[in-house]
């Protein structure tokens, strides 16, 4: 499997998507609510998705697609059970932004292997038409040059991310880490895409992130372009489970922060169980 050629090919899709987006941005948009009330769903998701639905299909039609909006299986899809490569699609992250014409969204873009291994990621900014990439082996790149995470070594100089469920219901909702966190750094973002997100961490943007209750589209491609820039992905507990994967529980950063953030989320864990 040549990942390289993989990856000029997804970053083409992920650009007509993005493409895609902006033809609908700075005006009002059809809006639908998901599951939560804060969970929604607009024309640009949709039109975004139908750009990488029909190139992944074309091109990859022995691979099996999982996408948020859930046009992913079937018509083209190779069924999970057969398939060897897994796409994970999430056409427009930072939909709450988009809805409200706040040019902070992507479009994320993730190949991993049957074992959820990511293989290729890419991740594209359509309002700063910055293209995030990376292929297992070959380093991660921003406009395709070469990005390294950032030299930050000291929790308290740190710059981290994080966010919080859709599920407001949830007891386990991320305040109480907030709160920590928010002592223990220089400061906290809440961008509202965490593939954008993972794709400023491994350009040395910010430091780390935290957060759970995320899915599997969400955080896929971030994870490669993390690693392969040389920063850590873990769970919680600093372990390389399927949680990651999954996007339930997720640390990021530039891997010299991982040991204090592990720390710090496991004293605010204990104390508060």
């Amino acid at each position: 499997m040549d990942l390289q050629a993989i990856r000029m090919t997804v970053s083409h899709l992920a650009r007509e998507a993005g493409a895609a987006l902006m033809k609908n941005f700075d005006q009002p948009h059809q809006q639908t609510v998901k599951r939560y009330v804060t969970d929604i769903v607009t024309e640009g998701d949709m039109a975004s998705e139908a750009v990488i639905l029909a190139g992944l299909r074309e091109q990859f039609p022995d691979h099996h697609i999982v996408s948020e909006e859930g046009g992913g299986a079937g018509n083209g899809s190779a069924p999970a059970e057969t398939a060897e490569y897994f796409w994970y699609i999430d056409p427009l992250d930072g939909t709450s932004n988009y809805a409200s014409n706040i040019p902070l969204f992507s479009v994320s873009i993730g190949l991993a292997d049957r074992h959820m291994r990511p293989l290729v990621g890419v991740v594209y900014d359509p309002f700063s038409d910055e293209l995030y990439s990376a292929a297992l082996g070959h380093g991660t790149t921003l406009n395709d040059r070469p990005i390294t995470t950032s030299g930050t070594l000291d929790l308290q100089q740190a710059m981290l991310c994080s966010g919080f469920p859709y599920d407001s219901t949830k007891q386990d909702n991320n305040i109480r880490e907030w709160a920590a966190f928010t002592r223990r750094t220089r400061g906290l973002r809440r961008f509202g895409s965490v593939a954008l997100e993972m794709s400023y961490i491994a350009a040395g943007r910010l430091d780390g992130l935290w957060e759970q209750w995320l899915n599997s589209w969400d955080v896929m491609a971030g994870i490669l372009l993390v690693r392969e820039a040389g920063g850590a992905v873990s769970d919680f507990a600093g372990a390389d489970s399927k949680m990651i994967y999954e996007g339930r529980q997720i640390v990021v950063n530039n891997s010299h922060l991982h040991a204090a953030m592990i720390s710090l989320l496991s004293e605010v864990r204990s104390a508060n169980p």
